[in-house]
């Protein structure tokens, strides 16, 4: 008899536990229900400014640009072709033989900055802010044999460095 007793005691605590275990769990999901949302942390994006707008356009074949938002695939083809073709003159915070192009896209508008890498023999006959500016450094700024859409995948990647 003593037996049954000791085993209907353990089944009574083990059914008893079982039954608090599922209270506590089904109190603690309506506890979670409750609690505030945690958010999962934005992604940090660089905030890349514009072009400056208004100013000299410079001398050459582009008289508009259309101002687009910000394109990193652009810039990325940019960069490549700025290795390739800019930096045995221009250094982004350094001058070389050229100027430093850093914050170049704050001083100058995107059309004179394309007129300037498109057509830069008259852009240093004819524009007054060229002329000048050749007049600081060593060297003249030389035909590249880029095309537009090249030259302003250069812009953005300028434009990206200059938003850092």
């Amino acid at each position: 008899m003593k037996s049954i007793s000791s085993i209907s005691i353990l089944v009574s605590c083990c059914i008893f536990s079982m039954v608090a275990c599922n209270a506590n769990n089904t109190a603690d999901s309506g506890a979670k229900k409750n609690e505030p949302a945690v958010e999962e942390p934005t992604p940090v994006t660089l905030q890349v400014n514009d072009f400056l707008k208004e100013g000299n356009k410079g001398v050459g074949g582009i008289t508009s640009f259309e101002h687009k938002p910000f394109d990193q695939k652009l810039a990325d083809e940019g960069n490549k072709l700025f290795i390739v073709k800019c930096t045995m003159c221009h250094e982004i915070k350094e001058d070389k033989i050229g100027p430093a192009l850093y914050g170049v896209t704050k001083k100058r508008t995107p059309e004179w900055m394309m007129n300037m890498i498109l057509t830069p023999d008259k852009m240093l006959a004819e524009d007054a802010d060229a002329i000048a500016l050749s007049k600081t450094y060593d060297g003249a700024m030389a035909a590249l044999g880029l095309n537009p859409q090249e030259a302003i995948a250069i812009l953005e990647y300028l434009r990206q460095e200059d938003s850092k």
